[in-house]
């Protein structure tokens, strides 16, 4: 089954990746006259919501709040907009050509997989860079290193990223290898939200299709002389993992 035609069917809150601070924010006619939804997606014209009820469409109206996809919503009996949900975690950045306008990019993730090529690109500063990020947004942070296929002096690679804390969590992958990704594991179970951060070119796409255990990304060539990569992702949705988690793509 595609990883995000699973949403079209019915499916448990639980599942969805509820949690009781969300719970806290229900009354009882919620409990009976409302229904509870996630944005798995984000269009240009609207959002797609999974439910209990399966895939619910809401088109986007300039009386909503800003939303990205992970929030929770309440939508009424007739499945129209009533309110959104007080978010656990949320990752945003300025808009582009605003110095006020923020962007808000996905809400309520649990983990966020800060992924490192250990070619070219691992960089100290810059991983420095997006772990404040995570620190900002409230989400817990796994620095994921990939290419270790091709990396003789991983583990070497791997204590200079300890050395920015001592409790960071941090693991060296080979993206191609599904056996490889298991070790995040752990992270990716049911009701779990994961999202990847990184650089273009150091092979999110490849860890993404990996974890999915699926083609799902188009994924850009890679030029040998300097490890760049092409970027090749348009739009954020969420996606169900064979785990029972749910990532952010």
């Amino acid at each position: 089954m595609n990883s995000q035609n699973a949403f079209s069917h019915p499916m448990s809150l639980q599942q969805l990746g509820w949690q009781p601070v969300f719970q806290q924010q229900l009354t009882l006619e919620d409990y009976d006259h409302s229904v509870i939804a996630r944005i798995v997606a984000h269009h240009r014209s609207g959002y797609t919501l999974a439910s209990e009820q399966g895939e619910i469409v809401l088109p986007i109206h300039q009386n909503q709040p800003a939303m990205t996809v992970g929030d929770w919503v309440i939508l009424n009996s007739d499945l129209q907009f009533d309110r959104l949900l007080d978010r656990q975690s949320l990752f945003r950045r300025k808009a582009a050509g605003s110095r006020v306008a923020e962007q808000y990019i996905s809400a309520n993730i649990d983990t966020v997989f800060i992924v490192v090529s250990l070619n070219n690109d691992f960089n100290l500063s810059r991983i420095e860079r997006y772990l404040a990020l995570a620190n900002e947004a409230q989400v817990e942070a796994v620095i994921v290193l990939t290419k270790k296929d091709l990396c003789d002096d991983y583990q070497d690679k791997v204590q200079q990223v300890q050395s920015l804390d001592p409790m960071l969590m941090i693991e060296a992958v080979n993206s191609l290898d599904q056996d490889s990704t298991q070790v995040l594991s752990p992270w990716c179970k049911t009701g779990k939200t994961i999202a990847l951060m990184g650089s273009s070119g150091v092979g999110k796409s490849t860890l993404v299709n990996s974890l999915l255990g699926e083609v799902q990304q188009a994924t850009g060539g890679i030029r040998e002389d300097d490890s760049k990569g092409r970027h090749t992702t348009t739009s954020r949705s969420l996606h169900l993992l064979t785990s029972g988690g749910l990532l952010l793509d």
